[in-house]
């Protein structure tokens, strides 16, 4: 008989924290030690090690949400973090560039499987405040880990170019906590089948399809990480312009903003609670004003505080469309349109340098000029979702599916909204 899980555990739940750490350290590793890559490998195009994997995300996360439906997301899981530890390590084996870029998509392709199918078993596992706390801690958690293997990374380059790929064996402790701490969750087309020997009705119309509000904050993940993603772009640009600092800093500025993510994220459950559906607003906000610090910064202090400022958008938006999109599409499509909304998170990046480049060719190339330029940007976009979230707040009928009602409900109330409750546009 198959052993049963808790999935109130400790075990269990710190396994799926630390599960979700495969893309926070995805460049965390390759990051810190591109300066002796380039030294280890001249004439070869380094950059590709840190572009290759995301490209091969996107479609692998689209991949994983329709196996899903087949497979069980725990057989998917461990598959993937075999290939993304294989990926990782392996690129230490060999003293060949080809063959580093061949386990850097191997590593994308773990990443790919892994990233969407964290949150769905979160959102299966937990409800409520609950929900929206443990995507928080998952974002706190991958945020620190990525930190330290950072660090790590950094000082055994100063040893090896090789040594810092072995700082992905990490992942094996994950994969073991996996295989012994996750309860094995039957494939959604098991799931569809075991209703249906219930009698419960086959989902209609508006339950199969993810509706407008779901593909609003898809896309509004795709936008904020396009703009966010300035700041990670041109941040050491902007340093070294003004003589502010140099790699070493811009070193430290990444670990602040790190830091600032962490502990932001770790509030989320009680700002979400409070503020429900404008929490949005704030990291929107917090990337127009971070970017506003970076562009007048003239000394170490301006710098820092735009980082802090600027980890409140990453520990505060991803959870929050992660947790909002979890309510808004029935639990069997929930895999699928968090792998959507994972890949739109991954386009905006990779949209963000062609998006750069457009900007700059219109603005010039002045790194303050660029971040003002993004600013006005960013308080234009909050201006946008303020407008949208007040014209439909009256009608607002919660989320639709039960998955974080308690959000929406005063604390003594214990009522779900029904799932097949239509929801507003």
């Amino acid at each position: 008989m198959a052993r049963q899980i808790n999935t109130q555990s400790f075990a269990t739940k710190a396994t799926l924290l630390l599960c979700s750490c495969d893309s926070n350290a995805l460049g965390a590793v390759i990051t810190p030690i591109m300066a002796v890559l380039a030294l280890t490998f001249p004439g070869e195009n380094v950059n590709l090690m840190v572009m290759l994997p995301p490209l091969f995300i996107i479609p692998t996360s689209l991949l994983a949400g329709k196996l899903s439906y087949y497979i069980s997301r725990k057989t998917l899981l461990t598959i993937g973090q075999i290939l993304y530890i294989i990926g990782g390590v392996g690129a230490a084996w060999f003293y060949d560039f080809n063959y580093i870029l061949i386990m850097r998509i191997l590593l994308g392709i773990g990443c790919g499987i892994v990233y969407p199918i964290v949150p769905t078993l979160i959102a299966q596992f937990y409800s409520g405040r609950e929900r929206a706390a443990m995507l928080g801690r998952a974002n706190a958690v991958g945020g620190i880990i990525a930190m330290l293997m950072s660090l790590a990374a950094g000082m055994l380059a100063t040893i090896g170019w090789h040594l810092p790929f072995y700082v992905d064996l990490f992942f094996v402790l994950v994969l073991i906590m996996q295989l012994l701490f996750l309860p094995k969750v039957p494939p959604e087309k098991t799931m569809a089948a075991l209703a249906a020997s219930r009698n419960e009705p086959a989902l209609s119309a508006t339950q199969k399809h993810f509706g407008a509000r779901a593909w609003l904050c898809i896309a509004l993940m795709f936008v904020t990480m396009t703009l966010g993603m300035v700041f990670l772009l041109k941040m050491a640009i902007i340093v070294s312009e003004r003589g502010i600092g140099d790699a070493a800093f811009a070193g430290v500025v990444s670990s602040c903003q790190i830091a600032a993510a962490f502990l932001t994220a770790l509030s989320f459950p009680l700002v979400y609670g409070f503020m429900k559906r404008f929490t949005i607003i704030i990291p929107i906000l917090a990337t127009a004003l971070s970017f506003i610090f970076i562009s007048l910064a003239q000394g170490i202090v301006m710098v820092l505080i735009g980082a802090c400022i600027f980890g409140v958008y990453l520990g505060y938006a991803i959870p929050y469309l992660q947790t909002t999109v979890s309510g808004l599409v029935h639990p069997a499509r929930r895999t699928f349109a968090l792998t959507v909304l994972s890949t739109a998170l991954f386009a905006g990046q990779a949209a963000s340098t062609p998006f750069v480049t457009l900007v700059e060719s219109m603005i010039g190339a002045s790194s303050s000029e660029l971040f003002i330029t993004m600013s006005v940007a960013s308080v234009i976009l909050a201006v946008i979702v303020i407008a949208y979230l007040a014209a439909t707040n009256k009608g607002f009928s919660g989320y639709p599916y039960a998955t974080v009602a308690e959000l929406e409900e005063p604390p003594s109330s214990t009522s779900e909204s029904p799932v097949n409750a239509t929801p507003r546009i």
